[in-house]
């Protein structure tokens, strides 16, 4: 395990380049420091960017051949696969998440889409023919031979990943744009660094050429500021809150540079009256489900406004049972927040919610029990108007609303009206009412029944959750750029 947790440099133009500092890496379930990680300096960073500039320029990993590519990326997902368990370790360390979430989606899935995602990509051509009429081809005079559309990398990317689920979003980002052909220079959390550090020791494991991925940590936004306006870097993948993707949108204006951006949501988890015994189970995994810290979770429920009262008993017995605390415990449900900042942030939130009229029923404070660890209850508002601040802000805590709806027409206007649209659910037996519903539904997900987020699946958001895709076919194409190449008959 001390290997994940002890490193002495950030890995820059193939190399370890001893840190300018160093930033605690606190446990938020104990409020302890586990280790220090090595911090760069702007000059640092400006080298990171260099090296990807250079590589990239060079061509000596964006023109290699696709296959020696995807042989590569194989090697780093074997080096990724071969830390399984120290990696579920270190996430508990660096984000509190709980034993069954750490070794399942923060640490399973990543290494499923580690290796996946080359594989998908090795399927996809290369270059396709336009589709050109055969008239515009042959018997014009002007006859051309071929029309095709080349998909080549995008360039340098600067990809910046939050601290929820760290290792997964380094991987979605990272793999690939890399498998794509591009140079990377990743900037994690910098309440979470270990997740991407590690990805130094598994490239060079791999023999990824020097310069194609570089990791840089910082304690401020310096260095992130730098990624999203240097003219040499020619992309920005950023997960993490719409308020910090404005800015980021704002600083890559200038030198026009592509941007992939997954913000924050507000999704619902709508529940059609053959449904409603589902209710409880259902609130019950947004809670579960890294403490409610997930971009994606659904945490607006909304139920037919005759079934409401009877709802809300089952959810908020639910919640009361659901044991909070020690993440590495078997039993532990609900684990901490990731700081004590964002702790308090979620406590003005429902004291919010409260005051401008939703009905707590269950939670709303720190656990009684707990006096070390960013931990909250596991919280239940009634909400009646949909303007309450509750119903309306990002949480990222464990805290669900419930409403009632008078009819589908009402329950989509509900829906619809938020300034999101990340991942939306429809809960029903009916598959009829149900696709009907996901076309009315303003949201770059719509899960009916059940969720599939794998690497074939593509993940992003509309309105204010953002643009651009991550995963499946469309992640991987948002890491290329179209050539149009024109084949004709010489003079």
């Amino acid at each position: 395990m001390s290997d994940l947790l002890s490193y002495d440099g950030n890995f820059i133009d193939g190399t370890w380049v001893p840190g300018t500092g160093s930033l605690g890496v606190e446990n938020p379930a104990t409020e302890q420091i586990v280790t220090e990680a090595p911090v760069a300096d702007l000059a640092q960073f400006d080298a990171a960017i260099g090296a990807a500039h250079r590589s990239f320029e060079a061509g000596v990993w964006a023109r290699m051949p696709v296959r020696e590519r995807v042989e590569t990326m194989g090697r780093l997902a074997e080096g990724l696969a071969s830390r399984r368990s120290e990696l579920v370790e270190m996430t508990i360390e660096e984000t509190g998440s709980t034993k069954m979430i750490a070794e399942w989606a923060q640490v399973g899935m990543a290494l499923d889409q580690a290796r996946e995602l080359p594989e998908l990509f090795a399927t996809l051509p290369e270059w396709e023919h336009n589709e050109l009429p055969l008239s515009l081809l042959v018997g014009s005079g002007k006859d051309v031979m071929a029309s095709i559309r080349r998909y080549e990398a995008a360039g340098v990317v600067a990809a910046i990943t939050p601290y929820n689920f760290p290792l997964q979003t380094n991987v979605w980002k990272v793999v690939s744009a890399l498998v794509a052909g591009c140079s990377v220079v990743l900037r994690p959390s910098p309440l979470t660094p270990l997740g991407a550090l590690v990805f130094g020791t598994v490239a060079q494991e791999a023999g990824l050429p020097d310069g194609v991925l570089n990791v840089v940590v910082e304690e401020g936004s310096e260095g992130a500021e730098l990624l999203t306006t240097d003219p040499r870097v020619d992309m920005v993948s950023f997960t993490g809150s719409t308020d910090v993707g404005r800015m980021i949108a704002a600083q890559a204006a200038p030198t026009l540079k592509r941007l992939c951006l997954e913000l924050g949501g507000k999704s619902v988890q709508l529940y059609l009256p053959d449904a409603v015994d589902r209710v409880a189970a259902g609130a019950c995994l947004v809670m579960g489900s890294h403490a409610g810290q997930g971009c994606v979770v659904q945490g607006r429920v909304l139920v037919p406004q005759e079934s409401l009262d009877q709802v809300v008993e089952q959810v908020a017995a639910a919640a009361a049972s659901l044991p909070v605390g020690d993440p590495r415990d078997p039993s532990t449900m609900v684990g901490p927040l990731i700081t004590g900042a964002q702790r308090d942030r979620v406590q003005a939130l429902v004291d919010e919610g409260v005051a401008a009229g939703g009905r707590l029923v269950a939670g709303g404070k720190r656990p009684d029990a707990l006096d070390k660890g960013y931990f909250f209850e596991p919280t239940v508002l009634v909400v009646d108007d949909n303007s309450n601040p509750v119903a309306q802000r990002e949480v990222f805590g464990p805290v669900v609303t419930i409403q009632g709806y008078r009819d589908l027409d009402h329950a989509v206007a509900i829906a619809n009206d938020t300034e999101y649209g990340l991942s939306n659910g429809i809960y029903t037996n009916d598959l009829n009412a149900g696709l009907d519903l996901a076309g009315r539904l303003r949201s770059g997900t719509v899960q009916l029944n059940r969720a599939a987020a794998n690497s074939y699946t593509p993940a992003g958001g509309v309105k204010q959750s953002g643009y651009g895709r991550e995963r499946g076919v469309a992640g991987l194409r948002e890491f290329q750029e179209i050539k149009h190449v024109v084949l004709a008959p010489g003079a």
